[in-house]
């Protein structure tokens, strides 16, 4: 009852596409475990197309490598939107869902980060810079989970969540492949922008959360 009181609002998750993929996936034998680990997968092929993306002279496969990020990073998503669907809907709950549905997501959000840090060549700080938007990353869910700990509804909070990370890293990716010229620039900003959303959805996080246990103790 916990993981359903806990679990992130996601509109897609109402579609018909998406209830019929979990049931898919169900009537083929996956499990949610399964597709949790397999969201790492995904992750791993974003971290090595960010990698190589900028380490050829041909701008076609440049293109391509930015295309298999882009698939890489958005099935990460469904796998995160489906792993739920086929252990709630689905009625496939196991007694360590909660593990596979926490420890794959901060593995897959700290591989890409590294990935894109590693693969922007033009920028000295790049790998830094991934290095510390993963860390946040992870920063993030360890808040989101504290409040739970704490006896409160976990805050799925943004500016910059799970999913507008990936969305921002998304978006980067496409305006990089129609603007050539300045591509490893627009991800390095991206990459920023991460990191500051990241830490302003840390301080928000936190806030709300010592904000509710203050007005509990008063109760």
């Amino acid at each position: 009852m916990s993981e359903i009181k806990n679990r992130r609002p996601i509109r897609s998750r109402n579609t018909r596409w998406a209830n019929w993929a979990a049931k898919k996936l169900q009537m083929q034998g996956a499990t949610p475990n399964g597709i949790s680990l397999f969201s790492i997968v995904c992750a791993l092929m974003a971290m090595v197309a960010f990698g190589l993306a900028f380490r050829t002279s041909y701008h076609s496969i440049t293109v391509l490598a930015l295309l298999f990020a882009i698939v890489g990073m958005q099935a990460r998503l469904i796998c995160n939107l489906l792993d739920g669907m086929v252990a709630v809907e689905g009625g496939l709950r196991s007694s360590v869902g909660a593990i596979y549905n926490e420890l794959p997501d901060r593995i897959s959000d700290v591989v890409i980060f590294i990935g894109i840090g590693y693969g922007l060549i033009s920028f000295a700080s790049a790998s830094y810079l991934g290095w510390i938007a993963g860390l946040l990353s992870v920063m993030t869910a360890y808040i989101r989970l504290l409040g739970g700990t704490c006896g409160l509804e976990q805050k799925f909070l943004g500016p910059m969540a799970k999913q507008q990370r990936m969305a921002v890293l998304t978006i980067g990716s496409v305006i990089a492949i129609l603007v050539p010229a300045h591509s490893q620039l627009i991800l390095y900003i991206g990459l920023w922008i991460v990191v500051v959303g990241s830490f302003l959805t840390i301080v928000n996080r936190t806030t709300v959360i010592a904000k509710e246990l203050t007005q509990k103790g008063h109760l």
